[in-house]
């Protein structure tokens, strides 16, 4: 048997790889898996991150809006939706036209929703009311991760828009309990991971008082500074914004049980 140096390597096969070791009188095989893009499915040196699916940096690179898009959020001027008359919550996805017009309405400067998202219209009397939804929450945030007691945001929500457009008394906590008990049947179906609260940021100078009318806990303020990732190697920069009020809510123990039920 000719021998090779030490660490040198044949490719016999795509995808495989033999490592040939001149103190041994056999060849080891190692399987040596490469990563996969989930855009080209081609195989790759190398994958990114980029809303929650694994794709090479090329076609990263090569992303239509490059970062000018809206996440796959879509308005339109419709208006109404004609539901059932008793309120109640219509699950929609995001890119729903009515959900998009009043998410940009509300947010005109918003990106759109990434990650883990579950949206609804609020409807009653067959006139939607608002919108509300529940989607990933950042990651890794201190304050969320020593009030919830875990490290893996899949566990919680961030309630990132609750937008109401009629006024009536007691009518924002009367959603926010159908919104608990709704999404929380909701995202144990569809991501199999057991929901245990949410979390929220509410703008200065709204002070959070549906939030606490609804028995929420307080959290803290932001220090008003803006995360972003950009560039090849998803590098953190920081620009200022706006503080917010940080609000948290665990279920309850009879929460958890009549959800079940």
């Amino acid at each position: 048997m000719e021998a090779h140096p030490k660490g040198s390597f044949e490719t016999p096969l795509f995808g495989q790889q033999t490592l040939l070791y001149p103190c041994r009188s056999r060849r080891v095989e190692k399987e040596i898996k490469m990563p996969i893009c989930a855009r080209c499915s081609e195989n790759v040196d190398r994958v990114v991150m980029s809303f929650g699916k694994s794709i090479c940096l090329k076609c990263r690179n090569n992303r239509p809006l490059k970062g000018k898009g809206n996440s796959g959020l879509y308005s339109t001027g419709q208006l109404h939706f004609a539901y059932d008359k008793n309120l109640h919550l219509e699950r929609v996805p995001k890119s729903d036209g009515l959900f998009g017009k009043l998410f940009f309405e509300h947010y005109p400067q918003s990106k759109g929703i990434v990650g883990r998202s579950l949206n609804y219209l609020i409807m009653r009397d067959s006139k939607c009311l608002g919108i509300i939804g529940g989607a990933s929450p950042p990651k890794g945030y201190k304050p969320f991760v020593a009030y919830f007691g875990v490290n893996q945001e899949k566990h919680f929500l961030n309630n990132n828009v609750f937008r109401l457009t009629e006024s009536e008394k007691n009518l924002g906590t009367k959603v926010l309990r159908l919104f608990r008990r709704q999404i929380k049947k909701d995202y144990e179906t569809k991501f199999c991971d057991k929901l245990i609260g949410f979390c929220t940021f509410v703008e200065l100078p709204r002070d959070g008082a549906l939030y606490k009318a609804d028995n929420w806990d307080y959290l803290g303020i932001t220090e008003g500074k803006r995360m972003y990732r950009r560039g090849e190697n998803w590098e953190k920069s920081f620009v200022d914004g706006n503080k917010k009020l940080i609000f948290g809510y665990k279920f309850r123990k009879r929460e958890v049980a009549n959800t079940n039920g």
